[in-house]
């Protein structure tokens, strides 16, 4: 049977993909699941259409994406964290706190483990569609 891929499913394609399955998987599964449709003249032709609009969609998307990254880059955020008499740090700079800063929840924070040293570090933020920004973190003792 000759579906099409309304979602990606790993193994099988990408959204929008014209796929050749055996009939059970796409009766059972896939178009119960709403992952598929059967293909058709008609349901290839107002797939086109979708294909089209959601390209334009999705290259508007990268654009804002790309602009925010540009943006980010040159920015630093500054934290403070407490320090005792011999200079030693109570804490850390976690990926959540950088989240927090930032104030943008869909992003994802690309740090191995928390910081806990004073200083500027580059943090590489990934914005989602394959964007990527570098910003700076400014950790500075806590002023008694």
């Amino acid at each position: 049977m000759r579906i099409i891929l309304l979602r990606e499913i790993k193994g099988l394609g990408n959204k929008f993909d014209i796929k050749q399955v055996k009939d059970g998987y796409a009766r059972n599964f896939l178009i119960p699941q709403g992952l598929a449709k059967i293909a058709t003249e008609q349901t290839i032709k107002e797939l086109e259409a979708q294909k089209a609009a959601w390209s334009k969609e999705e290259q508007e998307i990268k654009n804002k994406l790309e602009t925010l990254a540009e943006e980010l880059s040159g920015q630093e955020f500054k934290f403070t964290l407490k320090t005792g008499k011999k200079g030693e740090i109570f804490g850390s700079v976690t990926r959540d706190d950088i989240k927090n800063k930032l104030s943008m929840p869909n992003i994802e924070v690309n740090l191995e483990r928390p910081i806990k040293t004073l200083g500027e570090h580059q943090v590489e933020i990934d914005l989602g569609k394959e964007m990527k920004a570098l910003i700076r973190i400014i950790i500075e003792p806590l002023q008694p």
